[in-house]
């Protein structure tokens, strides 16, 4: 139902982060006049939060000053109750990280030429702000710090918005920025910013470059398994060309982008106009005026079912609301004094539709519509309880697991789960509890799994066994080297490219065997790094450069010099790694075991929390509050917390995320 907020009326919302919320919403007027708008206001529980209530008020007044064709306009700001909010242009579209999303979805890269338009768009949009003077005509010096491709919004019409300059930062402010203090989001920082350095118009120069960059290659550029791995990776800075992600990127698109990503601000482009006027004459003869349009056909095609149901969810809602806008409670202000016969005329101002004026409807007698009223608010209440109860309530039915061992004919073998024998290959489990599955058999290995599985769910598992003999991969040398087993204690690297070079520690799967006794060479010994791969034939590149493919021997490493590995296979999920070349004369060996694109599938993850509400916490990083709905998270192992100050609850827990399955968690917060 449609929520009356002051002079508005929120119909959807569409979206919700850790301190405010945005609804899609209308407002009416005399005539049938009525406006589609987006409201973000601040949610109950920071609304005392002085810090960033001051914050949302400096986003409405510094973007109240803008109007560009890309930036979202501002129309109101006020205060509600106890709700600051901020009432905006709706954008019918999709943010770019939905659209980079959908696109991974079906296999599919953003075409070249689109994704220099939306660059361009956003310099374009960002050049204004920059640029953008008070009534005296003194330099503003907005910086948005917060480009990201959440924040750049395209229309189904072509057009690219930038929203959301809730962190901006304009000299004539009046508070300054804390030193030091991080403020965006990390993976879309410049060097200076995730240094904790004071920032300029450039920095938001490198994050637009960071959005072209992904755009053109349809990976992250800096995304790594925790934030401070990620604020490294960005201050080292070394960022590979985009071509060597997409062959199709020509050398000139190359040196746009590296422009733009340069690690010192004076190397880069000085203004975000120079960067969007180097996009134009890359895009001659085609001008932006021109892809516009495809852009909008190409946007209708991918997202035609979202653009559907949005159409529909605003008409529905937009009918409630203009209902109780105009005549939700005349009927019930009506006696038998007021209104003596059954029927009377409503005032034309009383009965706007959402397109066209209604003619006036009869008014049931006063009995009736008090029973229609009680009847529609149980019929109201029945369907709140069908839907609600099952996520209050869930039925826990057993989980079962369906065990296929390869190969099929291995006499003596033995099952067992937690340590019972299992009777059969189809094994009842309880849901939402971790489970450790061995296998053991006379001449093989013996392996151990550990599985947890949601109530009801059907899970079918290959398990290949291994002859206890066989403790490497078969490689053409006469005298292999030892190499780190592989398995599935192996996590899957998420295929993100990697800076050049940057310092981490020695993944546990490389094994340095120094020393080792060697033939005598005809001349200096080499350091070798080996690499092997399961399956073999994949390619490996050290520092962005191919090298050859699994299996080989790479003698052209310095000794003592760390490298950047990745295994490349189509079909497979590209996996990372890092070595350092040993002494002259010994041997590195790198074997990974590379998993395949379905293997690696995001699992999403529902987790809700009662009485009221809790901050999350996944593997020590905050993510949003509960409800948490649909969170995508790589298959594997995480730890969650759940913290409520006002309630004193703090909840830590482990859950395990399987690939292409919705992980659903319940918590209480006041036991």
């Amino acid at each position: 139902m449609p929520e009356q907020f002051g002079t508005y009326w929120l119909l959807d919302r569409i979206a919700v982060g850790g301190m405010a919320e945005v609804f899609r919403a209308k407002t009416f007027g005399a005539q049938g006049f009525e406006k589609v708008l987006v409201i973000k206001r601040i949610l109950d529980r920071f609304a005392d939060d002085a810090d960033f209530v001051e914050m949302f008020i400096d986003e409405a007044k510094l973007s109240a000053s803008l109007a560009h064709p890309n930036i979202a306009q501002i129309f109101d700001f006020g205060k509600e109750g106890s709700n600051y909010f901020i009432a905006m242009e709706a954008v019918d579209g999709q943010d770019l990280k939905s659209l980079l999303r959908r696109l991974a979805e079906r296999g599919e890269r953003m075409p070249i030429e689109y994704a220099c338009y939306m660059g361009h768009q956003i310099a374009r949009g960002l050049d204004y702000a920059h640029k953008r003077s008070d009534a005296m005509g003194l330099p503003l010096n907005i910086v948005h710090r917060d480009v990201s491709p959440s924040n750049a919004i395209v229309s189904y019409e072509g057009q690219i918005k930038i929203v959301d300059f809730g962190i901006a930062h304009a000299e004539s402010a009046n508070r300054e920025s804390e030193s030091g203090v991080l403020k965006g989001k990390y993976s879309y920082m410049s060097p200076e910013q995730a240094s904790g350095f004071e920032v300029d118009h450039r920095s938001d120069v490198f994050s637009t470059g960071i959005c072209l960059w992904e755009m053109l290659t349809g990976n992250r550029l800096f995304r790594y398994a925790s934030e401070i791995e990620t604020l490294e990776a960005i201050k080292a800075c070394a960022v590979p060309p985009p071509s060597e992600y997409n062959p199709d990127v020509p050398p000139e698109l190359d040196e746009i982008c590296l422009i733009a990503l340069a690690r010192e601000p004076s190397a880069r482009y000085q203004q975000a106009s120079d960067m969007q006027h180097a996009l134009t004459d890359f895009m001659l003869p085609t001008t932006p005026d021109r892809v516009a349009p495809q852009v909008a056909t190409w946007m209708r095609t991918h997202f035609g079912e979202d653009i559907r149901q949005a159409r529909e969810r605003l008409d529905r809602g937009t009918q409630l609301a203009a209902e109780l806008h105009f005549g939700g409670e005349l009927d019930l202000i009506l006696d038998e004094e007021e209104a003596p016969t059954d029927e009377v005329v409503l005032p034309v101002a009383a009965v706007v539709d959402t397109e066209t004026v209604r003619p006036p409807a009869p008014a049931p007698p006063t009995n009736r519509v008090v029973l229609g009223a009680l009847l529609l608010i149980s019929a109201l209440l029945l369907t709140l309880l069908v839907l609600v109860y099952p996520l209050l309530f869930p039925t826990v039915q057993n989980a079962t697991l369906a065990v296929t061992v390869l190969p099929g004919d291995i006499d003596g073998l033995v099952m067992s789960v937690d340590g019972t024998v299992a009777e059969s290959t189809e094994i009842e489990l309880a849901p939402e509890v971790p489970h450790e599955l061995t296998i053991t058999a006379p001449g093989f290995a013996t392996r151990t799994k550990t599985i947890e599985l949601v109530s009801g769910q059907v899970y079918a598992i290959e398990v290949q066994l291994q002859p206890d003999t066989l403790g490497e991969l078969e490689e053409p040398t006469p005298e292999p080297v030892g190499e780190a087993g592989l398995g599935e204690d192996l996590a899957p690297i998420e295929a993100a490219p990697t800076p050049r070079p940057r310092p981490q520690p020695t993944p546990a799967a490389v094994t340095e065997v120094p020393d080792l006794p060697q033939p005598e060479p005809a001349g200096a010994e080499p350091s070798t790094l080996f690499f092997a791969s399961r399956p073999a034939g994949a390619s490996v590149v050290v520092d962005g450069t191919p090298v050859g493919s699994t299996p080989f021997a790479w003698e052209a490493g310095d000794s003592g010099r760390s490298y950047a590995i990745e295994f490349r296979l189509d079909g497979f999920k590209t996996v990372r790694a890092t070595a350092t070349a040993p002494e002259p004369g010994a041997t590195t060996r790198i074997s990974r075991e590379l998993p395949s694109v379905e293997a690696v599938k995001p699992g999403k993850l529902n987790v809700q929390a009662t009485p009221g509400w809790a901050k999350v916490y996944i593997d020590g990083a905050y993510v949003s509050t509960t409800p948490l709905i649909g969170h995508e998270l790589p298959a594997g192992q995480y730890s969650i917390r759940l913290v409520n100050d006002r309630l004193g609850a703090d909840i830590s827990d482990t859950i395990n995320v399987t690939g292409g399955q919705t992980t659903i968690k319940a918590y209480q917060l006041d036991r």
